[in-house]
């Protein structure tokens, strides 16, 4: 049949048909999505729940208070129910009729499917009871959480922490039944959390004084419940110390199968870990490359004579005084909000951000200035900025160095565009406005991290630095992220012991072993995040190079950068088949 019959054929039968059959057969095709995306809904309504009833404290960091005075039960037998139960809630997901949703949702759908994935396989292959101690530490710093943030009643908030706060100890008691061979260096990492903890344990006594005020019956509750955490803490590393640390024999590197399900499932990354490897490694050595020609931009004599990091070692330590450091952030976010609505290249964040000092006991997991977004799905949406200052009772040459090295105005600089204007700050914002509690949820690095570097260049191009050294730093800590990710990789693919690793960074990037062996630790306990920095990074620079070039003189930066994070925390490369989508309806895609 030659084309010219085949049109014919085709006219005649829709010729043939009646009125309404296709307004019918359209009509029963948008039923039957209704019907999948309500499926969809019951299956993410129960997965919240499971998550509810098996891990409180997970459940309360994506903002489902229901279970607040809980602890998780951090026993063999809840994570084989938890389990079981995530398993039979993705086998109900695998029943719903994906393309029968509109394509939005099928992204949903996509998200959740890797969601419940990632839950499955870290219940049955990291075995966190056994290995990790500092596990049964994380309740601490969640109550400390939840006394900060605003999301609810001051007075729920408070007797619920009090009640997780009275669990604690038991906790720790049945970490003693638990724990087996975990690798040293996590152990090491667990005392000197419970040493913290111990040391800092007043921390507590400030953000209850609102709840105890006028009942000394709840001081003297309060008051009990934090002897007793004491003791326990106490208990607890004495343990570690004598019985864990001699028994630490664990490997801390997760192996190729586990990194690459990582990049795969939890990332959404078409990229094998081999190839992760390969690219970590060009990208530190295309980052080292740049950093010693900024180095020679800034001074070429010294440059030429001892490098970089030479240059680095000239770095102005002008600094406020400590007692300014917070106010000091708090103008630098001021003249970052106007100067950016000025240039018109970004949204206006419009959600309160408060800047605090970081409590010491928070000091040995987090870095020292540290962006906490809200729970997830809280509507109260009241970020923090937590900023670790040098402590009182450090001798004054040391507070020097550390307000010179962390805090000089060109770091400040830095820290800010990263942290809070156009950085995370502004990424959780626009992330918030997407409807779909899925997204909101959905735990994504690379599109995370990779908004936070972006932010720092991105300032950088829109001249926001008033320092010439700003932009040495940014270079710099480019070339600090890729040797981050090229570790990571060599890592867990078990190409390097954590002992060449620490070498690495010492002979590479001028750390002392300390500050080497920090880094280490780092990128065992979470495989594949120091990765997610450059590809982020790299994968926003493509995106918008070819919206540049594809739409000529109607590319709108501001315009892309809001699509971009309004999609919300989905894998990376499905924001970039949403935008191509998106931007296909509205027709603006110059052909």
């Amino acid at each position: 049949m030659s084309l010219s019959t085949l049109r014919l054929a085709l006219l005649l039968l829709c010729a043939a048909l009646p009125a309404g059959a296709y307004e019918d057969t359209l009509t029963t095709e948008e039923i039957q999505g209704t019907l999948e995306n309500t499926k969809l809904n019951e299956v993410f309504s129960q997965y919240l729940a499971t998550i509810q009833m098996y891990d409180p404290e997970r459940a309360t960091r994506l903002g489902l208070h229901g279970s607040d005075a809980a602890l998780t039960a951090r026993t063999p037998e809840r994570v084989a129910k938890e389990l079981e139960a995530v398993k039979r809630l993705r086998a109900k997901l695998g029943e719903v009729r994906k393309d029968a949703m509109a394509a939005d949702l099928q992204v949903d759908y996509v998200t959740l499917d890797h969601m419940l994935e990632v839950d499955i396989y870290e219940m049955e292959n990291l075995d966190r009871l056994a290995r990790r101690p500092q596990y049964y530490l994380e309740p601490l710093f969640l109550v400390y959480q939840m006394m900060s943030k605003d999301y609810e009643d001051y007075n729920t908030r408070s007797a619920n922490a009090i009640s997780r706060l009275k669990a604690f100890p038991a906790v720790l008691e049945q970490a003693e039944r638990n724990l087996a061979h975990p690798p040293a260096l996590w152990t090491r990492q667990a005392i000197r959390q419970a040493d913290d903890a111990l040391n800092y344990v007043s921390d507590f006594v400030p953000v209850f004084r609102g709840y105890t005020r006028y009942d000394p019956v709840l001081k003297t509750q309060v008051d009990d419940t934090m002897a007793k955490v004491k003791t326990a803490l106490e208990r607890y590393a004495a343990f570690l110390r004598k019985d864990i640390l001699p028994a630490s024999d664990g490997d801390p590197r997760s192996g190729e199968y586990t990194y690459g399900f990582y990049l795969e499932r939890l990332h959404g990354l078409d990229m094998t870990p081999g190839s992760a490897l390969s690219y970590s490694k060009k990208a530190f050595k295309k980052s080292m490359k740049e950093l010693e020609k900024e180095a020679a931009n800034i001074d070429g004599i010294l440059a030429s004579e001892k490098g970089w990091k030479g240059v680095m070692d000239k770095l102005p330590k002008e600094h406020p005084p400590v007692s300014d450091v917070l106010k000091v952030f708090q103008d630098e976010m001021d003249r970052a909000y106007q100067h950016f609505d000025e240039h018109k290249v970004v949204e206006f964040p419009k959600q309160r951000l408060l800047i605090k000092r970081m409590p010491g006991m928070m000091a040995p997991v987090l870095p020292y200035v540290y962006y906490d977004p809200p729970f997830s799905l809280d509507d109260t949406r009241v970020s923090e900025l937590f900023v670790l200052l040098p402590p009182a009772a450090l001798p004054e040459a040391a507070r020097e160095r550390v307000l010179a090295a962390g805090f000089n105005y060109a770091q400040v600089e830095l820290l800010t565009a990263y942290a809070i204007m156009p950085g995370m700050h502004l990424r959780a914002y626009e992330a918030s406005m997407n409807k779909s509690r899925i997204r909101r949820v959905s735990r994504q690095p690379v599109v995370v991290n990779g908004w936070a570097c972006y932010a720092e260049l991105l300032a950088e191009e829109m001249g926001y630095y008033s320092s010439y050294w700003s932009p040495f730093l940014r270079r710099y800590v480019r070339a600090l992220r890729a040797a981050r990710a090229y570790a990571d990789a060599a890592l867990h693919l078990k190409k390097w012991t954590p002992a060449e690793a620490s070498a690495f960074f010492q002979d590479k990037l001028y750390m002392t072993k300390a500050q080497a062996d920090a880094e280490v630790l780092k990128a065992t306990l979470a495989p594949t995040e120091g990765l997610s920095y450059i590809i982020g990074l790299d994968r926003i620079l493509e995106m918008r190079r070819y919206y540049e070039r594809t739409e000529a003189k109607y590319f709108d930066l501001r315009r892309f950068h809001t699509l971009f994070l309004r999609m919300g925390e989905i894998p990376i490369d499905l924001i970039a088949d949403e935008m191509r989508r998106q931007k296909r309806e509205e027709k603006k895609i110059v052909r």
